[in-house]
């Protein structure tokens, strides 16, 4: 049997991106459609939720996807998103807050505009609250797994992007939080951090900072939204029923070692061809 027949999923920030292909909740929602569930597609790009479900639909069956146009920065969209869902599908019992911004604008302490710092945070934090204190009305009532996406910025710093980090370590404190209150009633929520994926925005980076990503990365190339939907698949089955408040790293290894590790392999390649 498919590991979410008879689930029905929230998955936040799912699309599918023209040109590029799916991104991290695009590939989610598939991963979830593939193994039986109904995924309820909440996005601001609604052209991009409505493709996506349209392809769902076609691969699995009509009424497997709905497309819901959401502004996560509203309370009241938030609301009407899961009534939507349980008006639609019945119930809910999974909740992925996949999506997330880092505008160009989220830089340094010294310079960050306040109304990025805001949106940032309405974004990547508010938003998670909102689904999740919305969502727990159907989670407790019969169980369900919620899955945060944090990030690697959360366990250390970068010259840029301070609202995305701060965003990404505040939402460790609200997994462990969620976790804490309503596990008792079946309600588990789990956080992943990835690294840096593959995803259509990523793949349009320079070469040369592509290339500092998979110099600090183990593994042999950097994870893809297929990755890391299978995570996400997992810690939304039973499978992962015995945990609970977790965090899990999807980086391929990247803060696996010491920051110096790249430069000294650098430095044993360099001695290596010279003594050749």
């Amino acid at each position: 049997m498919a590991r979410l027949t008879g689930r029905t999923a929230i998955v936040t920030g799912a699309t599918l991106v023209d040109p590029g292909g799916l991104n991290i909740g695009g590939a989610t929602a598939a991963a979830f459609a593939a193994e039986g569930a109904r995924v309820v597609l909440a996005d601001i790009d609604i052209d991009g939720a409505q493709a996506l479900a349209k392809q769902l639909e076609a691969e699995h069956g009509s009424g497997v996807a709905l497309a819901v146009e959401t502004d996560l920065r509203s309370e009241e969209q938030i609301a009407a998103l899961v009534e939507t869902t349980v008006s639609t599908f019945g119930g809910l019992h999974l909740l992925m807050n996949v999506a997330g911004v880092f505008p160009g604008g989220d830089g340094e302490v010294a310079t960050m505009p306040i109304e990025v710092w805001d949106d940032v945070m309405a974004v990547n934090l508010r938003s998670a609250l909102l689904t999740t204190k919305h969502a727990l009305p159907h989670l407790r009532s019969g169980g369900g797994s919620i899955v945060n996406t944090s990030s690697t910025h959360a366990f250390a710093g970068d010259t840029s992007l301070t609202g995305y980090g701060c965003t990404k370590a505040a939402l460790l404190a609200l997994t462990a939080y969620t976790a804490t209150q309503y596990g008792p009633e079946g309600v588990r929520c789990n956080a992943i951090c990835p690294g840096t994926t593959r995803t259509p925005p990523a793949r349009n980076l320079p070469p040369a900072i592509t290339d500092i990503y998979r110099r600090h990365t183990p593994s042999p190339d950097l994870n893809g939204p297929a990755e890391l939907a299978q995570v996400y698949l997992f810690l939304a089955s039973d499978e992962s029923r015995g945990i609970n408040g977790e965090t899990i790293r999807v980086d391929g290894g990247l803060l696996a070692h010491q920051p110096f590790v790249p430069d000294m392999r650098a430095l044993a390649a360099t001695t290596a061809g010279t003594q050749a």
